[in-house]
């Protein structure tokens, strides 16, 4: 019992915070029974049968998890049958094998420390102030939450995905992330939004943490460097003055680990994709092994595109002599995910050397300089124990080329929403799980010093953003003075990993939800009459709208407005256009940034917003045939034409929010 204390004490706290927040706790029980049973039960049957020799229940139960997130994703059409067919022909596996090594109960509980504090950050940060639904008064969500819980509401209902807001357009994309919510939604009858912003963050959060903690200590073969790297990773941020720095230097976990779900997927499948990786460099593999890697393989291609080409970049540093068939498997694999899953596009990346610094450096080579020195010193301090690994073989190789072609990518490709910074994300699990093996114990003098630079980190502001270039500097200068003044190694290098300890605390209290300079404000209203439309409408048919711009704050102009196609889970013939392949293709053909302010076809959305705005039968006939049986119209966007109640039914109204049936083809 006392072995499983560290792993109940987690579920208990999660379970109390999700309470707390309001959340139901039959959907939390539903969740957990679905994610214990469908996803747990047969990925760890299936990974029983793959792997090579048994190690660890946790490894067995982590990395399984992985693998059922995988095949659930893959049984898409049938999500209730895997789970019985993996049991019904993998049940020998249901015992419970010997296992050699077994954690100590202090492992256990500096995991699950781990995993208690990215929850918290994850808690203040995102989950606190982002309710499912708005019900009492208007909730500014962030944009990307919106479009990326439509996508799940369409994964949900629809075998391919499309665009939620531009009909059935199909959209490239790395979707397993939010196919495993609409698994989770089909079959447990959860809200979606519940899930989205409740369920789902916490239990990726805690499974990330296990399953880095197990590959690092599976691809080090010491134990304690697991809740080592775990640390260095989900609980340590930049090594900046926090909140001060420059938009360029982006961040690790801050901010993106809950703005894009996909993230925190593709970070928890990676963990078991390096460490089978580093079985095979270690020439430690059976045929099943190579099997566990294409499925592993698999699973990270389609949950985020930018994890497999840092890892073949890993590879190549490797050298051929051993890497020459795992990097034709993930090079294989890659390109059949680039021609289904992405349909050859490039999501709007070009080459763009050092584009991340445009912003600021303004053609200035010295700025430019100044800005790459302070870019390495902000996110390279937390992989300074790389410099201690004192053997070189291919694995270090491996995680190490890995990491730098992370960074290498970022500085070197341009994206017109700041994708690039994605890159450098998908190689910091690689770089961290190097840099926790260089580390051999933690002297007290060195936490000692990494709490004081902290303290200094959260009290200190440098004015922003050019001057914040320079602080980066003094506070790189602070840090090492405090590293010197510890008078040993050791005790230098944790002050030197651990400088940024500051940076999520900060960013949770002072930047939570990203403020609202990024957010659409969604009314009670709003949500009411798309949730409305869920409920007496189907999948197949769509919605008009006049809704096409956030219409509020900063970014009023752009076409970023996703409420309808996320609180309903029904498609919108034209709604907004800011997301989609045409507009990431226009403004990396143009060098913009951000989404495309003008629709391409002004002839279409003329014909959508003149159904509403003038309607005729021949218009609102044009709509039937696009499968439009539904008009939404917000009327602070703009009133429809009185003449549209006599050619459609009113069926709902609140507010500015009013909603037309379409009962048939107009003559």
């Amino acid at each position: 019992m006392t072995r499983w204390l560290p792993a109940l004490v987690v579920a208990a706290v999660v379970t109390a915070l999700l309470v707390t927040l309001g959340t139901d706790i039959s959907d939390v029980a539903r969740y957990f029974v679905y994610v214990g049973l469908a996803v747990v039960l047969p990925g760890t049957l299936v990974y029983r049968a793959l792997r090579r020799d048994p190690h660890s229940l946790v490894e067995d139960l982590a990395f399984g998890t992985a693998i059922g997130l995988v095949l659930e994703t893959a049984a898409r059409p049938a999500p209730w049958a895997w789970p019985i067919l993996a049991v019904i022909l993998l049940r020998r596996h249901l015992r419970t094998p010997h296992y050699p090594q077994r954690p100590p109960v202090a492992w256990s509980w500096a995991v699950a420390g781990v995993a208690l504090g990215f929850v918290g950050y994850l808690g203040w940060a995102f989950l606190r102030v982002n309710p499912p639904v708005p019900v009492e008064r208007p909730v500014d969500y962030m944009i990307d939450q919106l479009n990326l819980l439509a996508i799940a509401g369409d994964l949900r209902h629809h075998a391919t995905l499309a665009v939620p807001e531009l009909g059935a357009e199909a959209l490239p994309y790395h979707w397993f992330a939010y196919a495993h919510l609409a698994a989770a939604g089909r079959l447990t009858g959860v809200d979606l939004p519940v899930l989205w912003f409740r369920l789902d963050l916490p239990a990726l959060a805690v499974l990330a943490v296990a399953l880095l903690a197990v590959a690092a200590w599976r691809v080090t073969g010491r134990m304690w460097t697991g809740p080592v790297a775990a640390t260095l990773m989900y609980l340590v941020g930049e090594a900046v003055l926090p909140g001060r720095a420059p938009a360029f230097f982006g961040s690790i976990t801050a901010y993106y680990s809950w703005s894009s779900r996909s993230v925190l997927y593709a970070s928890a499948l990676s963990m078991p994709l390096i460490a089978v990786l580093a079985q095979v460099l270690r020439q430690r593999h059976t045929t099943r092994t190579w099997l566990l890697l294409a499925l592993l393989a698999a699973g990270v291609a389609g949950a985020k595109s930018t994890v497999l080409p840092v890892a073949l970049a890993g590879l190549v540093c490797a050298g051929p002599r051993r890497a020459w068939r795992p990097f034709a498997l993930l090079a294989a694999v890659l390109g059949l995910a680039m021609l289904f899953l992405y349909g050859g596009e490039g999501g709007g990346l070009i080459i763009r050397p050092f584009g991340i610094m445009a912003d600021f450096a303004r053609g200035r080579p010295l700025v430019m300089f100044a800005g790459l020195g302070a870019y390495a010193i902000a996110m390279g301090f937390r992989l300074a124990g790389a410099l201690c690994v004192r053997e070189w073989g291919p694995v270090e190789r491996f995680l190490a080329g890995a990491a730098l072609a992370g960074f290498a990518a970022t500085v070197l490709i341009w994206h017109n929403s700041w994708g690039q910074h994605f890159f450098a994300i998908a190689g910091f699990p690689f770089g961290v799980i190097l840099s926790a093996a260089g580390l051999h114990r933690i002297p007290v003098p060195g936490l000692v010093g990494a709490c004081c630079v902290s303290i200094v980190a959260w009290n200190v502001a440098i004015p922003p953003p050019r001057l914040a270039i320079y602080g980066v500097y003094f506070f790189a200068a602070l840090v090492l003075a405090v590293a010197l003044a510890t008078r040993e190694v050791r005790a230098a290098l944790v002050v030197v990993l651990f400088a940024g300890s500051a940076g999520l605390p900060y960013d949770a209290v002072h930047h939570a939800n990203l403020g609202t300079a990024y957010h659409v404000r969604v009314t009670p209203d709003q949500a009411a009459g798309a949730r409305w439309l869920r409920a007496h409408s189907t999948p197949d048919e769509y919605v008009a709208t006049n809704v096409h711009r956030v219409g509020s704050g900063t970014q009023a102009e752009q076409s970023l407005a996703y409420w309808i196609s996320a609180f309903s889970e029904r498609r919108v013939l034209l709604g907004s256009w800011g997301y989609s392949p045409e507009s990431n293709a226009i403004q990396a053909a143009g060098g913009g940034v951000g989404p495309a302010l003008t629709y391409w076809d002004p002839a279409r959305l003329q014909a959508n917003d003149l159904a509403i705005y003038e309607p005729t039968p021949a218009r609102l006939r044009w709509l039937w045939d696009q499968r439009v049986r539904w008009i939404l119209v917000d009327r602070a966007q703009g009133r429809e034409s009185p003449r549209l109640a006599d050619q459609t039914s009113l069926v709902w109204s609140a507010g500015a929010i009013w909603i037309y049936r379409i009962s048939g083809p107009c003559r």
